[in-house]
């Protein structure tokens, strides 16, 4: 009897089978929500220097531009004079003694905006040369460096190098910045190292990193906390992690990270 019993039992249970909840289905698990990421504006110091890849090379090309609105002439001994706009005082181009050209770029006579070529140089005296990418033309943005600094692999140690011209000289290929190799630092052509540029410092001011802002230069976007909403800002200078804040937004004020940038993806 007791048999009986138990049979009914089993035969009863196999046909009500509870439905029991299956512990490790990653679908009844509570979807996890990734911590919302923010940035605040702080005082920062920020050194603007621009470091580039360089080689050594000879035989160098490159222009010589306006500094401001003027005028280039030559006189009957060949020299080359340049006479800024509103002034009757005229300064002679420098070109190195060891070049072998040096051409006119633009008429005479004739006024020219600031950045203009005003000459071209061939230069047969050993050199460093860096390439720019259009980003970092832009970065320098018409700035005359304050310092610059290079140092050659293999070679002494970092040294003084005045740039040809503080602007970039553009080809369809690339944009070029060059100094003249000092001759007390050992090199050989195809030397390699590199050049570093400062441009600006700025002592406390508002900032936040790169990647909170859309935007390098002039005006910028972000995400303010407290709406989720764009908000215009104005820029300064950028040392390549932080960028200064000089409109928009004063420290302590918080932000979204990533920013409003369509180039992120």
């Amino acid at each position: 009897m007791a048999t009986a019993v138990l049979a009914l039992a089993v035969l009863s249970m196999s046909g009500c089978a509870m439905e029991m909840p299956d512990l490790f289905d990653p679908s009844s698990e509570p979807e996890q929500v990734a911590p919302e990421v923010t940035a605040a504006v702080e005082a920062r110091t920020i050194t603007d220097v621009l470091t580039l890849p360089m080689t050594v090379s000879a035989g160098l090309d490159y222009a010589v531009t306006a500094s401001s609105r003027g005028q280039l002439s030559q006189d009957d001994q060949g020299r080359f004079f340049f006479t800024p706009t509103g002034t009757s005082e005229q300064a002679q181009v420098a070109i190195p003694t060891t070049a072998t050209l040096a051409e006119a770029a633009v008429p005479f006579n004739v006024e020219v905006g600031v950045g203009t070529p005003l000459l071209t140089i061939h230069d047969t005296s050993l050199s460093v040369r860096a390439e720019l990418t259009p980003a970092q033309v832009l970065r320098l943005a018409e700035r005359v460096p304050a310092s610059v600094r290079a140092q050659i692999e293999g070679s002494s140690a970092p040294f003084e190098c005045g740039l040809n011209d503080p602007r970039p000289t553009a080809s369809e290929e690339s944009y070029v910045l060059s100094c003249r190799l000092p001759i007390e630092v050992p090199a050989v052509v195809g030397s390699t190292g590199l050049l570093a540029l400062t441009l600006d410092e700025r002592v406390d001011v508002p900032a936040l990193p790169l990647e909170a802002v859309a935007g390098t230069r002039g005006q910028g976007q972000v995400y303010l906390s407290r709406d989720g909403a764009p908000h215009p800002v104005t820029l300064g200078i950028t040392d390549g992690a932080f960028i200064e804040v000089t409109g928009g937004l004063a420290v302590g004020d918080v932000v979204f990270v990533p920013s409003p940038s369509i180039l992120d993806g």
